[in-house]
Order: structure tokens, then C-alpha cells, then sequence
């Protein structure tokens, strides 16, 4: 297992392309080809062009992006749930969340669907998760042993995990989902939304200034109704 200064070294070195001074780097979770991803592209290239900076989105793991931010080689972070700031409670959350996700189960063919934690409980005894999902492993650590969760690469390896009958329930929420995720879906089944998860803009402490120009900017582009209209675009 690697300490965590062998981890800030190894994410630095891996990183694509370092902070400059022209451009702000934020890192999120999000797969590059999935739909959480391209929305959060567009919408963060409003937000800096409301502010007059020069913005990318990097798709990083979880922990690399996680150790990129201590380090200070990104500004921010993209996609993490209100929660995380419990873990790190340094971190600048911005004031409202630039997206909402629908949480829901995916089970086998033949099977119920589950639309419920407590039907979850009653019905499945080994979960997948997406690994780095913090909110996820949570909820699923906190029902062991009646629940067996395992954390996976991705969504499609996920829900490959049911398909395969290696687990009876994969937990995934519609952001994460790429084209080629989405066309699993019909290999098994997809109950009603568990709950909503609320997704922010973490920024490191010491940018404080740039924090309130971005929540400046986010309430200009709320009030200018781009949110609902990317959210219609991406969210189909």
C-alpha cells in the first residue's frame, strides 16, 4: 500500500498537464465519456467565462485527483458530494451544487427491482460500486455483513458485475453512465431512483478570492437559466 507522500509524488508525475498561470486545472472523477463529464466541461467553461479565466477539466481517479488538490498541481475539484467536505473540511465547497444525479440499482434479468436501501438489504447480499465513490461506499460499508459490497474500475465493469452474476445488484448514478453504459442497461433491470446526490465544486483554501467570484458567476448563469438548459441537453 503506498503512503501518502509516495502517492503525492506518483499523481503529480502522472499528471498530464500541470497548474499554469493562464489556466486553472479541475479534476473530477467522471469518466471523459460520460454524461456528468461532458456537462461539467461545458458548464465550468461558462462559469470561467464569466470571470475572464482560462479553465480545463482533467478526468482523474479518485485518489490521484484527491492528492493532486492537497498538492496544489489542480484548483480545484468537480463532482464530489457534499460529504466529502467532512473528510476535508479545509476545502472550499462552492455555495450551491452545479448538478443533481439520480441514484439507482441494477439487477439481474428475472429478478425484482430494487427502489429502496432497505429493499437492497432484503434482496441483494453482494453490491458493486464504482470505486472512489465516496458516498457509496458509505452507505454499503454501513450494511456489512447483511451486504457484501465490492468496489470496481467503473460503471460498465459494475454493471458487467451483475450481467456476469458475479454480485445481484451493481449501484450507479446517471451522471456516470457513457453511451456504451447505458446500452447495458437492458441486460438487466433498473428500479426507481433511490435518491438524488447533489454535486459540488470543491476548491483548495487558499482561494478563497476565487471562490466568491465563482459563486458570483455560478448565481449569473442560475439566475440566466443555463443550468436547466444543460441539464436538458445531457441529461436525456
Amino acid at each position: 500500500m503506498f503512503r501518502w507522500p509516495a502517492l503525492l509524488a506518483i499523481a503529480i508525475a502522472a499528471s498530464a498537464h500541470a497548474q499554469g498561470p493562464d489556466t486553472l486545472v479541475f479534476g473530477t472523477t467522471h469518466e471523459s465519456d460520460s454524461v456528468v463529464f461532458h456537462y461539467a466541461s461545458d458548464y465550468l467553461q461558462r462559469l470561467c467565462a464569466e470571470i475572464r479565466q482560462r479553465c480545463e477539466l482533467q478526468s482523474l481517479p479518485g485518489l490521484r485527483s484527491a492528492a493532486m488538490l492537497a498538492a496544489g498541481s489542480i484548483v480545484g475539484e468537480m463532482g464530489r458530494v457534499k460529504e466529502y467536505g467532512n473528510k476535508h473540511p479545509h476545502y472550499l465547497r462552492m455555495d450551491e451544487p452545479f448538478v443533481h444525479t439520480r441514484t439507482y440499482l441494477f439487477t439481474p434479468r428475472g429478478q425484482p427491482t430494487i427502489d429502496s436501501w432497505e429493499a437492497l438489504v432484503a434482496s441483494a447480499r453482494s453490491v458493486s460500486y464504482k470505486r472512489g465513490i465516496y458516498t457509496y461506499q458509505v452507505k454499503l460499508e454501513a450494511l456489512r455483513p447483511r451486504v457484501q459490497p465490492h468496489d470496481v474500475q467503473s460503471v460498465p465493469a459494475c454493471l458487467n458485475m451483475v450481467i456476469k452474476g458475479r454480485d445481484q445488484a451493481c449501484i450507479y448514478d446517471d451522471g456516470s453512465l457513457s453511451d456504451s453504459a447505458r446500452a447495458m442497461l437492458s441486460q438487466g433491470r433498473v428500479g426507481k431512483p433511490l435518491e438524488e446526490l447533489s454535486l459540488y465544486i470543491y476548491l483548495s483554501a487558499d482561494q478563497r478570492a476565487l471562490a466568491e467570484s465563482l459563486n458570483a458567476a455560478a448565481r449569473r448563469l442560475q439566475a440566466q437559466g443555463v443550468k436547466a438548459d444543460l441539464h436538458r441537453k445531457y441529461f436525456k
